[in-house]
């Protein structure tokens, strides 16, 4: 959507399946294949971010480091939008908690769940213009069609 409508993209994908099916899906995006945490593909600064259902799938320290490297990325005043799972989604509580509103559904795959007031801590640094629970619908898998019920923040970096 975003290079269709002219936007200079880059993307970060860590599965080399759905990196290579991205470059062929859109050829006007720069992608980088590995993993968010990293980020060292370029030292470029970004007038915005934008980030769908990634945030949760980390541990704490992890998602700080992340917050912290798209931080470090984005250029005076520049934009971030991100979804994750709220608190209000279906599967919450599923699994072993490993860590504050973070389970394990399956080994070694830790799903955090953002409150309303983590939502706000993890994007302290942030001038915070909108954030909400949004729907979205999707299917895939043995689970089939659900909606999901994601937290969503749109905010700028504080200079």
């Amino acid at each position: 959507m975003f290079s269709e409508n002219n936007f200079n993209v880059v993307g970060v994908e860590i599965s080399d399946i759905a990196f290579e099916m991205a470059k062929e899906f859109d050829p006007k995006t720069k992608f980088f294949n590995g993993s968010v945490l990293e980020m060292t593909f370029t030292d470029e600064k970004y007038d915005a971010i934008y980030c769908f259902n990634t945030l949760h799938l980390f541990l704490r320290k992890e998602r700080i480091k992340f917050l912290t490297k798209c931080y470090n990325q984005l250029r005076e005043n520049g934009f971030v939008f991100f979804t994750m799972f709220s608190e209000k989604e279906a599967s919450f509580g599923t699994g072993k908690e490993i860590e504050n509103n973070t389970f394990e559904s399956k080994p070694g795959r830790p799903t955090h769940y953002f409150s309303k007031s983590d939502l706000i801590q993890h994007f302290k640094d942030y001038l915070i213009i909108k954030k909400g629970i949004m729907e979205d619908q999707e299917t895939h898998g043995e689970v089939g069609p659900h909606i999901h019920k994601l937290s969503y923040i749109f905010a700028q970096k504080r200079v």
